[in-house]
């Protein structure tokens, strides 16, 4: 009677535990939403607030082509934000020429460059040479046996295609982007049971001002398949039924 009673105990504990259970995750979810939708709000607020201090910050902007003026400003509202509240320096001069030359080479002006000017001690003067809109004409890989070219020219504009999802034709050319891209490669090679695959970093070329053709190396190097798996040490079940649950694993690089 008293291990009847024990097992009957168990099975409304149980019973029990998963009634609690929902309620525990609601009550969790419950106290995350409102901070996270308080985030949320507290970002949006921040945000509208730079932009106005922004658009009217006493900035000066010559050069600009390709963009107007409230874009730019825009893409500049933390740092003019910040310079609002702390006053104009040569340092924060220079951080906001810095995050505008990024923002033109991400968007493929290559050759971007930004230069700042203090004007009478509390204005801001960004001179800028946008240079040519530099596309992508051809990516070339060398080494590749293995694995198909367009597959691997996939992983290597990726970055660009996400940061450009909207363009047509040729690419962008953001070396930065490229260079992450050449790592995707390596870790698609990885991926596919080349573990010593080497991929250089891409190299390129101007054949015109506007245009550039890279090319990728790599060393694909041997393909790896797992080969007998050895169970070692005490296990309920015995190795057969333990491999057949890895089948599907086994059969993968």
């Amino acid at each position: 009677m008293k291990r009847a009673w024990i097992k009957n105990r168990g099975i409304t504990g149980v019973a029990v535990l998963f009634w609690l259970a929902p309620c525990l995750v609601w009550g969790q979810t419950a106290t995350k939403l409102p901070e996270q939708e308080q985030r949320e709000k507290e970002k949006k607020a921040d945000d509208k607030a730079q932009e106005k201090v922004a658009q009217q910050a006493n900035l000066e902007l010559r050069g600009n082509a390709a963009f107007d003026e409230k874009t730019l400003r825009s893409q500049l509202k933390e740092q003019l934000s910040f310079i609002a509240e702390n006053g104009l320096t040569s340092a924060r001069a220079d951080d906001a020429a810095f995050f505008l030359e990024l923002f033109y080479k991400k968007k493929g002006f290559a050759k971007g460059r930004v230069r700042y000017t203090i004007v009478g001690g509390n204005k801001l003067r960004l001179d800028i040479s946008e240079g040519p809109l530099v596309r992508l004409a051809t990516l070339r890989f060398i080494g590749n046996r293995e694995l198909p070219t367009d597959k691997l020219f996939d992983y290597a504009v990726s970055p660009t295609r996400n940061t450009d999802p909207g363009g047509k034709g040729m690419l962008p050319f953001v070396p930065g982007e490229l260079e992450e891209g050449a790592n995707l490669v390596q870790r698609f090679y990885v991926s596919e049971g080349f573990v010593e695959a080497v991929v250089q970093p891409p190299t390129y070329r101007y054949v015109q001002p506007d245009l550039v053709k890279a090319q990728i190396v790599l060393h694909e190097g041997q393909k790896y398949f797992f080969g007998k798996v050895n169970f070692v040490g005490p296990t309920i079940y015995g190795g057969e039924a333990l491999q057949g649950q890895i089948l599907d694993l086994l059969r993968q690089p």
